[in-house]
Formats: structure tokens, C-alpha cells, sequence
């Protein structure tokens, strides 16, 4: 699984959400700096990448180091893997929320409990969201494909939390670009077994690794 790469939003220090911003100039950078990492690893048979453009711009620069090698995988975008929606704070800086919805700004740096933004998201729409898509493809594919997820920083927190089967959702800061590589056995996903526990079946090799982005600072 794959945060996109840096994008004008980012840039600007902007909640995002799912306002379509397009990757920067540094942002392209960093994509075509992970394309060649990827393309020294191995190959992707499947790539699903958010439709949102940032997302699917970093997506197309990785799968062009592979289009003139043997991977033949294309792009399948998902609606289910956009940012999480931030309602009326999207596409602004937390200044100007502070300008244009003053009460609710405060209210946000009052408290750390969930308090409703008008038109965004609920956290448990996420976390379904989240857990929905990990489901979808585990029963969709085998171990032997090898699959690229192109998504957002806000919602890989919610989709690590659901491929680790954890009832809670963990907060950490996730880098443009950065990889999170699991490897499960999918003929056994569903077990109710002791094999749920044997964790020779589902392996982490790397979590939010941007070790890639050292050749381009």
C-alpha cells in the first residue's frame, strides 16, 4: 500500500479531503524516485489506485517503469480508496478555517473526542470503507499476485488498521510516497483456526518505509 506522492495541497498545507489537487513538481519527483525503487523489487500483477488525481498520477508513474517489462498490470481505479471526506474544511488551510467556521475550529482544537464536521465523513464510514475494500480483494485474488494500492495518508491509517484486524484505529504521520508491504496468506484469511494466530502466515516487511526518498533530498 502506497501514500501518493507530495501534491500541491500538500504543499500549501491544505485539508485536502477530496478537493482534486495535482501532484507538484517535487511530488513528480518523488513518484518517479519510488517507480525505480519499486521496479529493483519485484513486479506488480494488480494495481488499484483512488480516483482522485493526485493518486492516480503517482500510480501512472509507477506502472511506467514497468511498461516495457513484463508486467502487463493496468490501473483500476476505486472510488473506496479516496481521502477521507472533510466536509466544509476541504481545500482550506487551517487558517482560513479559523477565518470561515471560527466555532467549529475551536471547538476541533477544544477537544480530541470526534466532534461532526457538516459534510464530512463519520470515522465509522472510514473504518467500513476501509475494511470493505481489504475484504473485496482478499476474496478476489491469490497468493500469487502481487498488488499496488495507490490511497491517501488519512485513510491508509484506517486501512492498516483494518488488514491488522485491530478494532482501533492508530494515528501516526505517513510521508508522500511512503510503503507499507504485507504479505498474507489469502487461502487462509478467513480461517477460524489457530492458524488465525500463525504469524508465519501473515508477514510485515516494511511499514511507512520512505527510505526512498533519501536519493532525493
Amino acid at each position: 500500500m502506497i501514500r501518493h506522492a507530495e501534491s500541491l495541497g500538500n504543499r500549501e498545507y491544505r485539508i485536502q479531503g477530496r478537493v482534486d489537487y495535482a501532484l507538484s513538481a517535487q511530488g513528480i519527483e518523488q513518484a518517479h524516485v519510488l517507480g525505480q525503487a519499486l521496479a529493483e523489487r519485484w513486479k506488480p500483477t494488480h494495481i488499484y489506485s483512488s480516483t482522485l488525481v493526485r493518486a492516480v498520477h503517482t500510480a501512472e508513474i509507477l506502472r511506467d517503469y514497468w511498461a516495457t517489462r513484463e508486467s502487463t498490470a493496468t490501473i483500476t481505479p476505486c472510488p473506496s480508496l479516496q481521502e477521507i471526506k472533510n466536509g466544509v474544511l476541504e481545500g482550506l488551510t487551517w487558517a482560513e478555517a479559523e477565518v470561515r467556521h471560527p466555532d467549529l475550529s475551536a471547538a476541533l482544537m477544544a477537544s480530541s473526542d470526534w466532534i461532526p464536521i457538516p459534510g464530512a465523513e463519520s470515522l465509522k464510514a472510514a473504518r467500513d470503507r476501509a475494511q470493505q475494500f481489504i475484504q473485496t480483494i482478499s476474496t478476489q485474488h491469490c497468493n500469487e499476485d502481487r498488488l499496488w494500492v495507490v490511497t491517501h495518508g488519512g485513510f491508509l491509517q484506517y486501512l492498516v488498521a483494518a488488514i491488522l484486524g485491530s478494532d482501533r484505529t492508530w494515528g501516526f504521520s505517513i510521508p508522500p510516497t511512503a510503503l507499507f508491504e504485507f504479505e498474507l496468506d489469502l487461502a487462509r484469511w478467513n480461517t477460524a483456526d489457530q492458524n488465525r494466530y500463525n504469524a508465519l502466515l501473515w508477514r510485515i516487511h516494511r511499514f511507512n518505509d520512505a527510505t526512498h526518498l533519501k536519493s532525493e533530498l
